[in-house]
């Protein structure tokens, strides 16, 4: 991995050289974007789901009221994605080999129970997003809802399988961008309340619009929290998610990804003490060149969080000045429908349009989420087993298939609709678990990280926030859901 010492000990690692436009002390919007890579597939994840459904539901609920969930949740998951991928950069070693050794209690238990946690979300979101598609197709004339959902799974699943969707998928990256575009512009055709949109950037009192009670029961009758909290576990992914997030960095060999000798470091920071600190070098000229490294993942990070908020707080005000003034919203069977509005004010022709977009928009969702959820379930194993770290993603791969597709096809044939299919899975994986993991990769830093590779005071300090923040608003819709608050 690097020449030895003298002394015949293991000298320090180096990280590989950076790319000359990271090590510029002013980078241009164009190098910046160079490194838009996985941040990328978890934003065409998440579109179709935590904002095109849920954030309009939200709207439509809540009015413009809790605008400033969409702010604190993009700064909340946008600094644990970015300190996890930062993590994996500069060391070469996922947070998660990282937690096996280091954190207090029987070996490996930390990384186990994150992984339980994503296991049971799989079937949830998956089986859901299909629901969502299927039920659309229905309400257009198409056929029967059920079939058209187990047809979405099993043909996703065959796909991502044999890999025969890359054209389609460039198609659907350009179909959903122009929908995004108008979403945007509906927003100003709408003419929104501004003002009110500036206050609902302010946490204040949550209650629902007064039309909701009388509409909607089901809605009403539920907690204000757990709603919120199925939004936020939505908005951006989960853990289920950014744990495959961090192997997906694999591909693109930034960092200490990229040094000739990975594995070899691999294997020497498996076998160093619990507590003791990464052997990362201390010269000046590498540590510049591991801050310029870090630059990849928070480019790759800022450009997925950013235009997620920007979608999302889109969708929101739509919600609120278009279906919530009509007393309109996504619920039930029927999460999509009412979102073609916001594409005719643009113009008519558009609501047609809006129907190509969503169903590609959303097949796409189904079908990204196998190799997702294959890498986040070998991460999370690889943290504990040598084996199936020598063996690879591939060992794991037909196992996490089985296990979503037979969840979420059972998980299908019970009816339910998508927000009680999504719920357990969002607060769980897309709230709770992200806190966790949080407080997880601030320890690991003070632990293990020397201190020149050690985060910044301020992203400290935010990935501190977003940990109690989800936690909290977690731990709060779950005591709602059973009763224990109101």
């Amino acid at each position: 991995m690097t020449d030895q010492a003298s002394s015949g000990t293991l000298p320090d690692i180096r990280i590989p050289e950076a790319p000359e436009g990271l090590r510029r002390r002013r980078v241009g919007l164009v190098t910046a974007l160079k490194f838009f890579g996985p941040g990328a597939i978890i934003a065409s994840l998440t579109i179709g789901s935590g904002e095109s459904i849920l954030a309009s539901r939200e709207g439509a609920v809540f009015g413009y009221t809790v605008l400033w969930a969409v702010l604190l949740g993009v700064l909340a998951k946008g600094a644990l994605v970015y300190a996890s991928n930062r993590h994996i950069t500069l060391t070469g070693e996922h947070p998660m080999m990282r937690f096996a050794r280091v954190m207090p209690g029987p070996r490996g238990w930390f990384p186990l129970l994150l992984l339980v946690i994503c296991l049971l979300s799989f079937p949830g979101w998956a089986s859901g997003v299909a629901v969502a598609l299927g039920d659309y197709l229905e309400t257009l004339g198409a056929g029967d809802g059920l079939v058209y959902a187990l047809g979405v799974l099993a043909f996703a699943t065959l796909l991502s399988w044999i890999g025969g969707y890359p054209v389609l998928e460039k198609v659907q990256v350009a179909i959903a961008g122009l929908m995004v575009v108008l979403v945007l512009v509906a927003v100003f055709v709408a003419r929104p309340d501004w003002l009110a949109a500036l206050r609902g950037l302010l946490p204040g009192p949550i209650a629902y619009q007064p039309f909701v009670a009388a509409g909607y029961p089901d809605i009403a009758a539920t907690s204000v929290w757990v709603e919120l909290a199925v939004f936020m576990g939505g908005l951006g992914g989960g853990m289920y998610d950014y744990i495959g997030y961090g192997g997906l960095l694999r591909e693109k060999r930034w960092g200490m990804l990229g040094h000739r000798d990975i594995d070899a470091i691999g294997r020497r920071l498996a076998a160093l003490p619990a507590r003791e600190r990464l052997p990362l070098s201390a010269d000046g000229a590498d540590v510049a060149n591991a801050r310029a490294w870090s630059r990849a993942p928070l480019f790759d990070m800022l450009a997925a969080f950013v235009a997620l908020g920007v979608i999302a707080a889109a969708f929101m005000i739509n919600g609120a000045a278009i279906l919530g003034a009509q007393g309109q919203v996504p619920e039930g069977n029927n999460v999509l429908t009412h979102q073609g509005q916001f594409l005719a004010l643009v113009a008519p022709v558009f609501e047609y349009f809006y129907i190509v977009a969503i169903v590609m928009v959303l097949f796409g969702t189904v079908y990204a989420v196998w190799e997702v959820y294959s890498w986040t379930a070998y991460e999370s194993l690889s943290a504990v087993s040598e084996r199936i770290r020598a063996r690879g993603q591939r060992a794991v791969r037909p196992y996490v298939y089985a296990w979503t597709g037979i969840g979420a096809v059972a998980m299908v044939l019970t009816g339910a609709d998508f927000v009680a299919l999504i719920t357990p899975a969002s607060v769980l994986g897309g709230v709770i678990a992200c806190g966790i993991y949080g407080a997880g990769l601030l320890y690991v830093d003070r632990v293990n990280v020397p201190g020149p590779y050690r985060m910044s005071a301020a992203l400290r300090m935010l990935v501190a926030f977003g940990s109690v923040f989800l936690t909290v608003c977690g731990t709060i819709a779950l005591l709602a859901a059973f009763g224990v608050i109101a």
